[in-house]
């Protein structure tokens, strides 16, 4: 079983979680054509509106895999590599070795699974709400969630109807499906209201609001 890490060190910035966007190839209007094609019609050439956009990231229709994101990793540590290794649907990963013919490790026995290696990343729209729902579950390992959010911080600059889907697994299912309950959802869920609570837009305006630190409207 991994290790895992300890918070204090991560907050001490021992672990360096910058990434790099090098391509977003997210193009709406093709997206909505795709849309428009499933029902034969045309999506016309007006971008589409925010509120359109998240309706749809919601649904996660198949349109939602046309756009694709790539970023990389200079540093990443090989226990955490092995978390993200596990996603495999409209992704693609790219590993650093530590093969001591391909690198100056001369014994990787003696390599610790916190040493820092390359990594880069492919994946569709589809696979970032995917892998938000499993990595941003604070039921992760602590700096898995660090470097999930750094991808996401980034992803951000782009597009922020992205960012706004891209949640943990308890706010999309509006409560915890996991063997074990970290209770963040229960923490979350205090401060919301009724309707907040049933309505999924509403639920994810909430978290957006919640993870950026804003006060929340409380039930009455």
């Amino acid at each position: 079983m991994l290790p895992k890490i300890k918070e204090d060190n991560i907050m001490a910035g021992k672990y360096n979680t910058t990434v790099r966007i090098t391509d977003f190839d997210i193009n709406w209007k093709k997206i909505k054509s795709a849309c428009m094609t499933t029902i034969s019609k045309e999506a016309g050439d007006k971008e589409p509106s925010h509120e359109w956009k998240r309706k749809l990231l919601l649904c996660e229709h198949s349109p939602i895999r046309r756009g694709t994101i790539s970023w990389k990793w200079d540093e990443i540590p090989y226990a955490i590599s092995t978390h993200f290794a596990r996603h495999h649907e409209g992704c693609e990963k790219f590993i650093g070795t530590e093969r001591a013919d391909r690198t100056d490790v001369k014994d990787r026995a003696t390599r610790s699974q916190m040493n820092p290696i390359p990594m880069e990343m492919d994946a569709n729209i589809q696979a970032l709400i995917n892998i938000s729902a499993k990595r941003l579950c604070t039921g992760a390992d602590p700096l898995t969630i660090k470097y999930w959010k750094a991808v996401l911080d980034a992803v951000r600059e782009y597009d922020e109807d992205i960012y706004w889907a891209c949640v943990p697994q308890c706010v999309q299912c509006g409560g915890c499906p996991e063997y074990t309950n970290c209770g963040m959802f229960d923490r979350f869920a205090e401060g919301l209201t009724k309707e907040q609570l049933i309505d999924v837009k509403a639920r994810y305006d909430a978290y957006n609001e919640y993870r950026d630190g804003k006060k929340l409207v409380l039930k009455k």
